[in-house]
């Protein structure tokens, strides 16, 4: 399992490894999670704990101890995922598990850690969940919008379109290569650019993708001066590019620029 989680959602990534630690549960003769979990969703449980005591008394405790290395590994990861990611810095999670000389006792502390660390996250699974179904629905719309050729889009040209992909690689490459970026910053730009690169198409609804960079590029000048020059050319002319398509969708003359792109003589 990677530990890489800028290509999606902190929780979500998380939530990947848990069901890799419920998948190992499942071969130990436990009532299955997912069983279990579609239980207490429809309310047929009053807490956590609940839940829990059902699944552990179902456990054949024995045949998941030979999974404890496994176990052990995933918990791990599972620690380390929500240790290292300021994503999660508002949220409680329990405390580490009690490990001791006992396996038997040392697997039931890693469940209930991590049943307990699946309830702590499951608020931003769903939020994100419900996000990505919401971005979804949107996006057929928009798909749909463009297939009968109604309503309003702005349409880039092949050639800004190239570019546009281009730029966003090279954001990418330099987000991804440069020293100047605290993780958890590194990180959220590069889900903003995959987000965006994901959703741009010749016709759009909006360019709000796009100008949402800009304000990324004022803090970058705010924090690094000069040296974040390779990262706001590409912004800045990422801006002009969205303008320009804007203009010609408003039907504004060819030459008029645009008054909050800096000139060439106030650049970084």
């Amino acid at each position: 399992m990677s530990n890489n989680i800028t290509s999606q959602n902190p929780a979500l990534e998380i939530n990947s490894i848990i069901s890799e630690f419920y998948k190992l549960l499942d071969g130990a003769g436990a009532v299955p999670t997912a069983r279990l979990i579609k239980s207490a969703k429809a309310g047929n449980y009053d807490s956590v704990s609940s839940v829990l005591n059902e699944f552990l008394l179902s456990l054949n405790l024995g045949k998941a101890t030979t999974q404890y290395n496994k176990f052990l590994e995933l918990a791990a990861e599972i620690v380390a995922g929500i240790q290292e990611e300021s994503y999660f810095s508002h949220i409680k999670f329990p405390p580490l598990p009690e490990i001791g000389h006992d396996n038997k006792e040392n697997v039931i502390q890693l469940i209930t850690f991590v049943v307990h660390v699946k309830a702590a996250l499951q608020p931003l699974i769903d939020d994100e969940v419900g996000s990505n179904k919401k971005n979804q629905f949107l996006s057929a719309i928009e798909n749909k919008k463009k297939i009968l050729n109604k309503g309003f889009f702005y349409e880039f040209t092949d050639g800004d379109l190239d570019r546009v992909q281009q730029l966003i690689n090279e954001l990418r490459s330099e987000i991804t290569q440069s020293d100047l970026f605290e993780e958890s910053h590194r990180a959220r730009l590069l889900r903003r650019l995959e987000a965006m690169q994901s959703e741009m198409h010749k016709k759009m609804s909006d360019v709000d993708r796009i100008w949402g960079l800009v304000g990324d590029a004022g803090i970058v000048i705010g924090k690094f001066g000069k040296d974040a020059k390779p990262f706001v050319d590409r912004i800045r002319e990422l801006s002009q590019i969205a303008w320009k398509t804007q203009a010609r969708a408003e039907e504004l003359p060819s030459s008029i620029q645009n008054p909050l792109i800096e000139s060439d003589s106030d650049k970084v």
